[in-house]
């Protein structure tokens, strides 16, 4: 039941962006409006941060943890993404490799554009956090409303629902991504002194840092749950930041990398670095780890 209550509202929004022609939202609007809305975002996931309680005892405990984490998830994942990518891997427009003199500065630019909402948005939430709540339910209607804008440019590229989700490289990206995620799990059991059980859990959220934490915490263990909250947000901004860099070798690594969130949040920077026709594959990627999350960390959890 979690997982529909979950899942369905944020695929009705896909769906309706998808099946309704509003003729305002044209695909000039569309795409300024997923650009904006990406750094918008970014800004209140930083506020989510600093808003925290007891922050810095928090972070001292799960910020070594979701440190060493982020090393191994990021190795392990663009191991295996990069020979995934050499074997299986497609073409795809990479939109950077016609400017390839300036392409290298845009990128640095983009990552820097994308930490400083980060960090503003961190500053704004430890000073302001007594006066502004509700931000995750804000996060949430803003991701609605992306859905609906990348619906909208579903249409106007003519895509078809049945091959978004039987999408034989998204399928490929998914499972190599998962696999590679939970061996990089239990290996961290090793450095971090911790049952295998919660090793397989804390990686579990593949960057769907808005689930994970709240799940962990909620069975029980709120350390773990914050460090899985720092970990899948961390891999979701160096997602972000690495989008530029990856795409130039295969798009099994950018799309990979991005996790659960190739289907919503970084879906818009895949398709500008990619073009629009890997599209399908982000969405079939995201959408399978989307529905793992909230079957695999309970049933780690309760191992």
């Amino acid at each position: 039941m979690a997982i529909l209550t979950t899942l369905l509202p944020l695929l009705a929004a896909l769906l309706i962006g998808y099946w309704i022609d509003i003729t305002f939202f044209n695909a000039k609007r569309v795409a300024k409006g997923l650009n904006q809305l990406v750094y918008l975002i970014l800004g209140l996931i930083g506020f989510s941060i600093g808003a925290l309680d007891n922050l810095t005892e928090k972070l001292l405990i799960a910020g070594h943890q979701a440190f060493i984490l982020v090393i191994l998830v990021s190795s392990f994942n663009l191991i295996a993404l990069y020979f995934s990518g050499l074997k299986f891997g497609s073409h795809y427009e990479n939109n950077s490799a016609a400017l390839p003199q300036t392409s290298k500065w845009q990128a640095i630019k983009d990552a820097i554009i994308t930490l400083t909402w980060v960090f503003a948005g961190i500053a704004a939430g430890f000073i302001g956090k007594q006066w502004f709540t509700g931000v995750d339910k804000l996060v949430t209607a803003l991701l609605y409303i992306l859905l609906f804008l990348i619906g909208c440019q579903l249409r106007q590229g003519n895509y078809r629902l049945r091959k978004l989700f039987l999408n034989r490289q998204g399928l490929i990206i998914a499972g190599v991504t998962i696999a590679s995620t939970l061996l990089a799990g239990w290996v961290s059991t090793l450095l971090l002194h911790i049952n295998w059980h919660q090793g397989l859990a804390v990686v579990s959220g593949f960057g769907w840092y808005s689930l994970s934490g709240i799940l962990i915490t909620g069975l029980g263990d709120p350390v773990l749950g914050t460090t899985a909250f720092l970990l899948d947000l961390s891999r979701e901004i160096l997602a972000l930041m690495l989008i530029p860099f990856l795409a130039k070798w295969n798009s099994h690594l950018s799309v990979g990398y991005s996790g659960a969130t190739a289907m919503d949040f970084t879906l818009p920077m895949l398709g500008k670095f990619h073009g629009p026709q890997i599209i399908p594959v982000c969405i079939a990627s995201g959408f399978i780890m989307s529905v793992l999350v909230p079957i695999l960390i309970p049933i780690f959890i309760g191992s």
